[in-house]
């Protein structure tokens, strides 16, 4: 491997800067998403009987209880029960909106790693064949096989780097907003609930 990071020449540090970062907000946001998955239909059923019961500190406590985002949501939107229809959603679409960046986070830069990764590589292909043309000028012809041969490892290593590290953070990444867009979808469709709820209650 260090063999590998060495004939690759010096478009190989920032190449594995961006395999380090790429692995590190991968796990670090999968960790996090992953937990923001809870039950939502146990949630908003425990909710749903605690305020029909008239026990809003109960509800709002259930809610904090609860990880996530749409727990955070709701308990934004179970303590203000007591305002007008447009106040609450306004509130619950407020913190949705802080939900949705929290979740989002550093996503850009994952994103911007995946763009640069096969770019770093395609840079390390043009100087390692830049490299080739410079022995093969230095030497009048062919001969130094071993100098050619270094130069075209170079931009073959670059290359296959770049890819290796795109290719898996394009899956990781897609993957990371498919876990978002359920969750936002879950935030919705609970809100819209709580809010039917209120209603229901004559609270708004």
């Amino acid at each position: 491997m260090l063999d590998l990071i060495i004939r690759g020449g010096p478009v190989m540090i920032p190449l594995l800067l961006c395999s380090v970062l790429m692995v590190a907000v991968s796990l670090e946001r999968l960790v996090y998403l992953l937990r923001c998955r809870v039950d939502t239909e146990d949630l908003m059923d425990d909710i749903k009987l605690a305020l029909q019961q008239g026990k809003i500190l109960e509800a709002i406590q259930i809610a904090k209880k609860t990880r996530g985002p749409v727990a955070a949501v709701l308990a934004a939107g179970i303590a203000h029960y007591d305002k007008d229809k447009q106040f609450i959603r306004e509130r619950l679409e407020e913190v949705a909106y802080e939900e949705v960046f929290r979740m989002e986070r550093r996503l850009g830069l994952l994103d911007a790693v995946i763009t640069a990764a096969p770019l770093l590589g395609l840079l390390g292909t043009v100087t390692g064949i830049i490299n080739s043309f410079q022995v093969i000028s230095a030497v009048g012809g062919l001969d130094d096989t071993l100098a050619l041969s270094s130069g075209i490892a170079e931009a073959l290593i670059t290359t296959a780097a770049g890819l290796i590290i795109a290719i898996p953070g394009t899956l990781i990444y897609s993957y990371l907003s498919g876990l978002i867009d359920r969750l936002v979808v879950d935030i919705n469709k609970r809100s819209s609930e709580l809010l039917a709820i209120f209603e229901a209650r004559g609270d708004v």
